[in-house]
């Protein structure tokens, strides 16, 4: 994690307070390293544009200590050393360990000021412009036994100047990367372990607490990653983009996915209602500095970024005392660890104010610190699974308590349920037996009402029937006594002729034929019988023609489903109700050339035929001057449809809702019983059909009747709208 900012700017001093003369560096036998401090004169271009010459010419300020702590910085910041050898050898090694800077230019002066060699490199160049190819800036320079050397060190940078700078041999340099190397695999090692093994873990329990573990400790170990110069090297080496803002943005992702990981772990929400929403705060706070950083990265975006790390560290460390305290003990392990890591914060800090020595052990205190973080949070998340355990254990000692004690209370309460239940079923069994026997009874009344209903509808099909045929079989009747007549005079004609025996005979027979032939008037008597055989034939024919209608409507002789042509059932019951139709009645049809349709056929013209009365008793009901009943069909491929339209009295929205239950009717008392239209709608249902009305009052109702041509006859008793 990087070090807080926040105390290394209240602890630094400013750079150029010391006017002591600056010192030189001077390179003895057995000279392995140094890491410079008064050794360099610093000096700051605030317009960021002179060069290495101008530079030279001005007054340079010796730097505070070691590893000196320059802040931040307007423009370029000059740095010049002095190096003498007094050794034996010539090659030596000029070294910045602080990977992140934006911008580096090198310039090796001899003592006649002459430059010898010059380079550019940092993170604002690819990494080939490097001598070495490492995180740190590592240079090469050679001096012979006995001369001078004037290093100029130009730095250009948005982070926080802190320049641990070394001179030393090829082999310590080596030595000293090898090290560093070393050390932050193992840390990065460490971290890359911890993040497997409660990944699996995340994986056999399922705790959403593991999985956020993995996600922070991989950031940090990332942002260690990226703070030491690893991501630059070998992730994004030729990118200045990513190398100058994958810093911040990761330093922003650590502090929100610590926030995360602390609010899930703690139970904020349960245990610190308040600190739970200032956690979100911050989560937000963080978020918005991470995604400036994507666009610009100035003074406020490190200082940013440096102070929030700095905050999560410390507010953290005080939640987890305030949920400790509240009684959630897994909360003593997260103490712990953030104890540590907030201890390497503060002595990473000191070291780099200067405040306390630079030593390896300073130096890496930071990684430690975050190491044992890590540990000590999958110890905390082990514990928190034992914590759970524990109270899931005591759950079920208490669940199991509180069985036991439901059992002896059930046990004590059966026996006075058992006496209760038993005078209950007593009551209840008696109670049933009474209801059976009043569903009986209404099942009786039921079955008596609808054969009342059908003795009605046959009581009218009768009477109509009678009144239908005693038409023509009085018309019969009256024509036989005429007809009878005549034949009589046919008869008596014949006889006279019979009388002729002989042709003596012939002349006064015949004269005596001719006088009763005029008498008789035969011409006339001729056209009569003609006229009253054909008047008995067309009430013959009518006759026949009412009794294949009620044939057809009744469907006697089928009690099982066949093709029934429903046009021919429709007319048919028309000609049942001819008696009912008055003469200002007047019926139109449209009906389509429909297949036989398989139904019960009798059923269907049941339906028809309570549906049309109920249509001429709506329109004789009504004023109106043409009283017209409309009856159209239409076919698909998979129905029949039939539309019954009437313009009589119409109904009303609560008699159009109410007109298909049983009993109810709007017909006076001793006119209609109320079934005639729940029967047709079960009918129709029955046939896996469907029967739909719409009315307006005063204008008229329209049922539509929709069959399926194939049989679909359900097994059911009655259906209901």
């Amino acid at each position: 994690m990087n070090a807080p900012r926040l105390v290394l700017i209240a602890l630094s001093v400013l750079a150029f307070t010391s006017l002591i003369a600056q010192e030189k560096v001077v390179i003895e036998d057995g000279f392995e390293s140094l890491v410079l401090g008064n050794e360099i004169g610093v000096y700051q271009d605030h317009s960021g544009s002179i060069s290495f010459r101008d530079a030279l010419g001005k007054s340079f300020t010796e730097a505070p200590r070691r590893r000196p702590n320059l802040g931040f910085i307007d423009g370029a910041l000059w740095l010049k050393t002095e190096v003498r050898n007094n050794s034996g050898r010539k090659d030596f090694i000029y070294q910045i360990n602080q990977p992140v800077l934006d911008s580096v230019a090198l310039y090796f002066l001899d003592k006649n000021q002459t430059v010898r060699d010059s380079l550019f490199f940092g993170e604002a160049y690819p990494y080939e412009s490097r001598p070495f190819k490492e995180r740190y800036f590592i240079v090469p320079f050679e001096l012979e036994p006995g001369e001078s050397m004037t290093i100029m060190t130009r730095v250009v940078t948005r982070e926080q100047v802190i320049l641990p700078i070394y001179i030393s041999t090829p082999a310590m340099s080596r030595d000293m990367m090898s090290k560093a190397d070393i050390l932050f695999g193992a840390y990065f090692g460490l971290i890359l372990v911890m993040a497997l093994y409660n990944l699996f873990i995340y994986f056999s329990v399922k705790d959403k607490s593991y999985l956020l573990y993995v996600i922070y400790i991989l950031i940090v170990g990332i942002t260690q990653a990226a703070l030491e110069g690893y991501t630059h090297k070998y992730f994004w080496p030729n990118s200045h983009y990513l190398a100058s803002r994958s810093i911040y943005v990761f330093t922003t992702m650590v502090s929100i996915s610590s926030m995360v990981f602390l609010i899930q772990f703690l139970k904020t929400r349960f245990y610190a209602p308040t600190l739970n929403k200032v956690s979100y705060l911050l989560i937000g706070l963080f978020t918005a500095v991470g995604i400036a950083s994507l666009f610009s990265v100035g003074k406020f975006v490190h200082i940013a970024s440096q102070i929030g790390i700095t905050l999560v560290a410390f507010y953290i460390f005080s939640t987890s005392i305030i949920v400790y305290r509240k009684g959630y003990s897994a909360a003593k392990y997260f103490l712990l660890a953030w104890s540590a890591l907030l201890v390497g914060i503060i002595v990473y800090a000191l070291k780099d104010a200067g405040l306390i020595p630079s030593t390896p052990f300073t130096n890496y205190l930071l990684q430690g610190g975050s190491a044992v973080e890590a540990v000590l949070l999958s110890l905390a998340l082990a514990d928190r699974i034992n914590i759970l355990k524990r109270e899931k254990a005591a759950s079920q000692a208490q669940a199991l308590h509180a069985s036991r004690e439901n059992e002896r209370i059930v046990k004590e309460q059966n026996v006075i349920l058992e006496s209760r239940v038993k005078k209950r079923t007593e009551a209840l069994e008696k109670s049933n037996d009474n209801l059976t026997n009043t569903l009986d009874e209404l099942k009786n009344a039921q079955s008596q009402l609808v054969n009342a209903e059908k003795m009605a509808s046959l009581g009218q099909l009768t009477a109509g029937v009678a009144h239908e045929i005693n038409n023509p079989i009085n018309f019969v009747s009256a024509n036989i006594k005429p007809l009878r007549y005549d034949f009589e005079d046919l008869v008596k004609l014949i006889e006279k002729y019979e009388s002729i025996k002989s042709a003596e005979e012939f002349e006064n027979g015949i004269a005596d034929v001719e006088s009763f032939k005029s008498e008789i008037d035969l011409d006339y008597l001729k056209n009569e019988i003609v006229e009253l055989l054909n008047g008995i034939q067309e009430g013959a024919n009518r006759t026949a023609e009412i009794v294949k209608s009620l044939k057809v409507f009744s469907r006697l002789d089928e009690e099982s489903v066949k093709e029934f042509d429903l046009n021919e059932g429709l007319h048919s019951t028309l000609n049942i109700l001819q008696s009912k139709i008055t003469q200002d009645v007047k019926i139109e049809l449209d009906l389509a050339d429909t297949p036989p349709v398989e139904c019960l056929g009798g059923k269907i013209n049941q339906v028809f035929m309570n549906i049309i009365g109920n249509a001429i008793d709506a329109v004789e009901g009504s004023e109106k001057d043409e009283k017209l009943i409309r009856i159209s069909s239409k076919t698909d491929d998979e129905f029949v449809y039939f539309e019954i339209t009437d313009n009589g009295t119409g109904m009303k929205p609560a008699t159009l809702n109410k007109i298909f239950e049983p009993f109810y009717t709007t017909k006076d008392v001793g006119k209609g019983t109320g079934l005639g239209l729940s029967i047709s709608y079960n009918i129709v249902k029955t046939h896996s059909g469907d029967i739909n009305v719409s009315s307006e009052l005063g204008k008229g109702s329209t049922f539509m009747i929709k069959l399926p041509k194939t049989a679909r006859i359900q097994n059911i008793e009655q259906q209901r709208p």
